[in-house]
């Protein structure tokens, strides 16, 4: 058991709304070791690349998330760092309870949509949402923090599906852009009571003026982007947080004040311990560790009726008013003569794009690359311009002198740790 030192206003606001059982489940459930799972992608041939691979076999217990397709927990924790799948994207490190967006999206849209995730980084359940959204919809992933944002870019670039569209801008922003939504995400910033047992920092920052603050941040952000959501349109409102004031209050003050219905969601199963409403009757869904195998997260769903506010009208360009950082296969870069074609062509899931020559490297030469070091290919590698691959997927681009070759991996995204796989 991990002993955790919780705020006694914590405590004595979470034990009154919960009740003394749960509340003891919740503290057993923060003593225990968080589990770890990771949803496969689809779009690229993972699930068989983890067969008779090393670390992953051994790690993936071949347990399903029940609630998410391609999801699954790890019986333990690899480096994630040091395993070259993982940056090429033929994996997605997520916390269970959060791919149960994966579960509303596919019960509830069954049609073509475009997509808004609101406050989207570091990027999980923006995948998550990519991959149940039916093919032929448009998914605007979307983060207000430019740092948050751009690792935000790099998940989706790594991820490689085409219709995905990354900015960095603020609710409003959207509104003034004009675009109407078919569905919304809304993972609201919020005080971070359901990440205490990953993120120590969390229980250090915490304070009742800071539930207060995120409470009425909550509030400010629906109501600026309610005005994109197309009536009949789909909001999922979501907190990684255990009190009431940021949950069941908000959605209460959501269906009171700006016309939405809540959505029951249906076929749960009993042996996933997903825990109702602790205040009022509303239809919610609380993940609580202890009871449920994952971290702390609150979710509803909700429809905007007909009646309600109008929606927004498009005055001009959404690129004109837009940041995007991404959008499927960026443009190259141009220096000279010479033509540099951006990563996002050689992590894209659509390969047939990609008309550069490919060289399949070792694990070894792949934890260079992806180190930005220099790297020698074999002797029969085209010159020029090349695909690094390894197993098959690609992991970015380089330049063959013939001798040695120039690493076009971006400086950013580096692996900085010099530890080596044991």
């Amino acid at each position: 058991m991990i002993m955790m030192q919780l705020p006694k206003e914590f405590e004595e606001t979470t034990k009154a709304l919960m009740g003394e059982e749960l509340y003891d489940t919740l503290l057993r459930g923060l003593g225990s070791e968080p589990p770890v799972s990771i949803r496969l992608n689809p779009f690229k041939p993972s699930a068989d690349l983890f067969k008779g691979y090393g670390d992953a076999e051994k790690c993936i217990s071949m347990k399903p998330v029940p609630w998410a397709k391609d999801g699954y927990y790890l019986s333990e924790r690899p480096s994630f760092t040091l395993d070259p799948l993982f940056h090429a994207g033929a994996y997605y490190v997520q916390e269970a309870s959060s791919m149960f967006v994966d579960f509303i999206i596919r019960q509830l849209i069954t049609s073509p949509v475009t997509m808004l995730d609101l406050c989207a980084a570091p990027g999980g359940k923006t995948i998550c949402a990519r991959t149940a959204l039916p093919e032929g919809s448009i998914l605007y992933s979307n983060e207000p923090n430019r740092t948050r944002a751009n690792i935000l870019a790099e998940n989706v670039i790594k991820f490689g599906h085409p219709d995905i569209v990354v900015t960095n801008n603020y609710a409003k922003d959207y509104s003034k852009a004009g675009i109407n939504f078919d569905v919304i995400l809304t993972d609201v910033p919020c005080s971070g009571e359901g990440m205490f047992r990953k993120d120590p920092n969390a229980i250090n920052e915490w304070s009742p003026d800071n539930v207060e603050a995120c409470w009425r941040l909550q509030r400010s952000i629906v109501e600026d982007i309610w005005p994109c959501l197309k009536p009949g349109g789909i909001l999922i409102y979501s907190t990684c947080t255990f009190n009431a004031k940021e949950d069941e209050d908000n959605v209460q003050w959501i269906v009171d004040n700006l016309g939405a219905e809540p959505i029951t969601i249906k076929n749960i199963d009993e042996k996933w311990n997903i825990t109702s409403a602790l205040k009022g009757s509303l239809p919610v869904y609380r993940f609580i560790p202890g009871r449920t195998t994952g971290e702390g997260l609150f979710i509803a769903v909700l429809r905007k009726n007909d009646d309600s506010a109008q929606t927004v009208q498009r005055k001009r360009k959404p690129e004109q008013i837009l940041h995007i950082l991404s959008h499927g296969i960026n443009s190259p870069t141009i220096k000279g003569k010479k033509t540099i074609p951006d990563i996002s062509l050689a992590l894209s899931a659509d390969q047939e794009a990609n008309n550069y020559p490919s060289v399949e490297v070792d694990y070894n030469t792949a934890i260079n690359y992806l180190r930005r070091e220099a790297i020698v290919l074999p002797s029969e590698t085209p010159r020029g311009i090349v695909t690094i691959k390894y197993k098959g997927l690609g992991l970015g681009f380089a330049n063959n002198l013939g001798n040695r070759a120039n690493n076009l991996y971006p400086q950013e995204w580096r692996i900085k740790t010099t530890h080596v796989k044991k």
